[in-house]
């Protein structure tokens, strides 16, 4: 006997069969799942390590592929021979680069018919002058430029034809023209004219001469 008092759980009777169950410890579901993911994770890692270090060193292929052919297919294409040119094709091109190269000739221009040279100035032959302006003493001022200027003077008179409103130059034939031009030119006269009648190069001093 107990020395406590007794209480309701002593209702139950020393005699009975009845016996404590021992109840075990649930563990929820959702910690299960979890620990399952990390386990599977895990054995997924050692998994792949030891394919990436250990199977390339045992020489085993997972990809199945052929290294011959993959050497092949990696390996740059060579470029295709340019075909060797043969001497004619070689004496084809020489021949047009040596057409193309020469200058065509020029058309060599036809000689252009000169006309009979001009006599030259023959200083030997002597020069007339005349007054015809009516101012004393004129025809001898010219004659000294004419006589300066290395010609030789053979008439100085005054002019007894048509009065004459300017100075001139006159010749009776070409071969005089060179002669005439060079004397108009030394004494400012721009008339220069071939004339009958005049047997030598003749000045003929108008009004206004300077």
């Amino acid at each position: 006997m107990s020395q406590y008092p007794r209480d309701e759980f002593d209702k139950v009777p020393e005699t009975s069969a009845r016996q404590g169950v021992h109840r075990e410890r649930l563990i929820p579901s959702r910690s299960r799942g979890l620990g399952l993911l990390i386990t599977v994770g895990v054995l997924a890692l050692v998994i792949g390590l030891a394919a990436y270090f250990v199977v390339p060193r045992l020489g085993i292929d997972l990809g199945g592929a052929d290294p011959e052919a993959s050497s092949t297919a990696s390996a740059p294409a060579e470029p295709a021979a340019s075909p060797t040119p043969t001497p004619e094709d070689t004496a084809g091109e020489t021949e047009e680069a040596e057409e193309t190269a020469a200058p065509s000739p020029a058309a060599t221009p036809e000689p252009t018919p000169s006309a009979e040279p001009e006599p030259a100035v023959d200083r030997t032959q002597p020069v007339t002058v005349l007054n015809a302006s009516g101012i004393s003493g004129l025809g001898a001022s010219v004659s000294g430029r004419i006589s300066g200027a290395g010609w030789p003077v053979g008439t100085v008179g005054n002019w007894t034809g048509v009065p004459q409103q300017a100075s001139g130059v006159y010749y009776s034939s070409p071969d005089q023209a060179a002669n005439a031009r060079e004397v108009a030119a030394q004494l400012g006269i721009p008339t220069v004219m071939e004339t009958p009648g005049f047997a030598v190069v003749t000045v003929v001093l108008g009004p206004g001469f300077q």
